[in-house]
């Protein structure tokens, strides 16, 4: 098998709406580095792997592999494609997600490059414009916790032997932070390392991993993506419930809400005070629902 740069795995189940915006982004990625696109699908019963299949023509190294929907989960569908690819650094993206930077591949390189006990990188998530404004305004407050502490290049460098933050059990989380809907990894690291099976937060537990070995993953703003989901309320108590219980659990306590940031956001909208009170009514009945889940799991 021929070995490239890098492998851009990209796990689809049920994409139609969105892989082919994913795809056109890489398509039109140019570089002096080889690259290979896998596509791991779980049984998509739309048109996606039609429409991943009309992109042959423009990826030239485009594959996909066919699993059983009942043998996705989070970590071990991201090992199958380590295992599936020969690219010499991994990059995962969902297929709902979309690079905001046509040299996102170089800025991987620069990362690596910053020392041999670099093993990941990943950047922040910018909401699409139609995200509902309290979902919009979470994913905002999310990312600028990182945001703050990073350096003129737009990176913040996590190692231990260079602390940002004191590593302490209130911070936490920050030092555990990963995304997989855009991340990229040294091979090497992943074949020694694989994810563990996981339904959520493979990469939070890879986070966490890579700092306890006293390796060094990178934050970079220039390797953002465009995501986010629009979820209706039962859809976002569910993921909320999740989400939360998982946090918990691997920090032990129950996380902070960031009530203020969001708060601030809502009153700092260029929108008549009317809409800025029903958007803060909304706030109060999602942020009710968190209470609600944090009690449950207390």
């Amino acid at each position: 098998m021929k070995k490239y740069l890098f492998s851009i795995v990209i796990p689809t189940y049920n994409g139609e709406k969105t892989v082919g915006r994913l795809l056109g982004k890489l398509a039109t990625i140019t570089g002096n580095y080889s690259k290979e696109v896998v596509v791991i699908d779980s049984e998509s019963r739309d048109s996606t792997l039609e429409i991943v299949k009309s992109f042959k023509n423009k990826i030239s190294n485009l594959r996909i592999i066919n699993i059983k929907k009942k043998d996705f989960n989070h970590g071990e569908t991201r090992n199958l494609g380590v295992r599936m690819s020969q690219g010499k650094y991994i990059c995962f993206f969902s297929q709902d997600a979309v690079p905001r930077d046509k040299n996102i591949f170089s800025c991987y390189l620069e990362d690596f490059n910053i020392d041999d006990k670099v093993v990941a990188i990943f950047g922040k998530h910018v909401p699409y414009e139609n995200t509902p404004i309290i979902q919009k305004l979470e994913i905002l407050c999310k990312w600028e916790k990182m945001d703050q502490y990073v350096n003129h290049l737009g990176r913040l460098i996590q190692n231990l032997e260079k602390p940002f933050i004191p590593f302490t059990e209130e911070n936490k989380l920050l030092w555990y932070m990963l995304s997989n809907t855009s991340s990229c990894y040294r091979r090497s690291f992943l074949i020694q390392n694989p994810f563990p099976k996981a339904e959520y937060g493979e990469d939070l537990l890879m986070g966490k991993t890579i700092i306890e070995k006293e390796l060094i993953k990178v934050y970079d703003i220039r390797c953002a993506v465009t995501h986010s989901h629009t979820f209706n309320i039962p859809q976002y108590y569910a993921r909320e419930q999740e989400d939360l219980t998982f946090r918990r659990s691997l920090i032990g306590k129950n996380p902070k809400t960031n009530i203020s940031c969001k708060i601030k956001k809502i009153f700092s909208l260029e929108e008549p005070t009317y809409k800025k009170m029903k958007y803060l009514f909304e706030f109060f009945i999602y942020y009710g629902m968190k209470v609600i889940i944090i009690i449950k799991i207390k």
